[in-house]
């Protein structure tokens, strides 16, 4: 399992002595996001939460596959099995994001050493090769450690053992993990994601039209960005947070609703102002999906008031309502 390289939050713990359900909500309050990690001699669980909820649950035995669930019951009744040791680590907003999604990975057998080659030269290579994974980087006879995460073999960002968050994208701490480098020898443990691929979405040719409606794809498409664009500028504004972040995240609250919305399936995402969506899934399914998902980050932030006023009279709302997309929620 892959855990934060951060210190953690709370450490020496035994789940004997812990309510885990209750001590996860204890943390939601506390710290907002973050994770548990559980270890006996035997088996490793890990528990993702957010202040709202717990987004996932990972438990692994010794030699077997890792398995995943957003159900805390299979989680409660593995730690009943034996005491583990339990570690509390906070991760920041958009890094749960990241970590509670976190695909399976398969990790290369041999590790490179970095007296053979340079971490830079090792990033140049793997970014040529486009994938999607991570640098564990554990340097030799110091306590400092970095998890490196890179997405099409760029730094998407990173886990430091002097750092906090879970997931900093500063060149602040990457290039003190190159200081360190510079002086002290380390392995670099290389590991691949298995996430399913997709055609990618935005090479994919669009359907001339919404089955059923004279509105073409590209006409969705423009509202669904104008949609957008009015929630960003709102959101960030009142927030201060991410928009997109946020967005993501009510992705992963309704799944079970909108399970073409997980962020790891590349059907739909929302780049630099501009819609990307696969075919696989109707484009006025999509739509609707993340204009309810939407709503419920304005409604959580009480914007809704505003949101209307800022979306009314906009020539797009009208592609919404050939579609049979509500838009207006007051």
């Amino acid at each position: 399992m892959l855990i934060p390289e951060e210190p953690p939050y709370l450490s020496g713990l035994n789940s004997y002595y812990l309510s885990i359900d209750r001590f996860v909500e204890h943390l939601q309050g506390e710290i907002g996001s973050g994770c548990l990690y559980c270890q006996s001699a035997g088996q490793e669980v890990l528990v993702y939460f957010d202040e709202h909820e717990v987004i996932r649950g990972v438990i692994q035995k010794n030699g077997e596959q890792a398995y995943t669930t957003r159900d805390m019951a299979p989680v409660l009744q593995s730690l009943t099995t034996t005491n583990f040791a339990v570690t509390v680590y906070s991760l920041d907003p958009n890094a749960i994001f990241f970590w509670g999604q976190m695909p399976p990975f398969k990790r290369a057998q041999k590790e490179l050493q970095s007296i053979d080659i340079r971490l830079p030269d090792l990033v140049f290579r793997l970014n040529a090769k486009k994938i999607f994974g991570f640098v564990r980087v554990k340097l030799i006879g110091r306590k400092e450690r970095a998890l490196l995460f890179l997405h099409k073999g760029k730094r998407l960002g990173g886990s430091y053992s002097w750092g906090k968050g879970g997931l900093d994208s500063s060149d602040e701490s990457y290039n003190k993990l190159l200081q360190l480098l510079q002086s002290t020898p380390a392995l670099f443990s290389i590991g691949h994601f298995q996430k399913e691929q997709l055609r990618d979405p935005r090479n994919a040719p669009p359907p001339s039209n919404i089955p059923g409606t004279n509105v073409l794809v590209s006409d969705l498409d423009r509202a669904l960005e104008e949609f957008l664009h009015h929630f960003t500028v709102l959101v960030r504004k009142k927030t201060k947070s991410e928009p997109i972040v946020l967005l993501k995240q009510e992705f992963i609250n309704n799944l079970e609703l909108y399970p073409f919305l997980d962020p790891f399936k590349d059907i739909f995402d929302y780049v630099d102002g501009k819609v990307h969506c696969s075919n696989d899934v109707g484009r006025d399914k999509i739509a609707a999906g993340v204009v309810e998902c939407a709503w419920k980050v304005i409604q959580d932030n009480r914007l809704e008031q505003k949101f209307a006023t800022a979306i009314n009279g906009c020539e797009s709302m009208a592609v919404f309502d050939a579609c049979n997309i509500p838009v207006q929620r007051l």
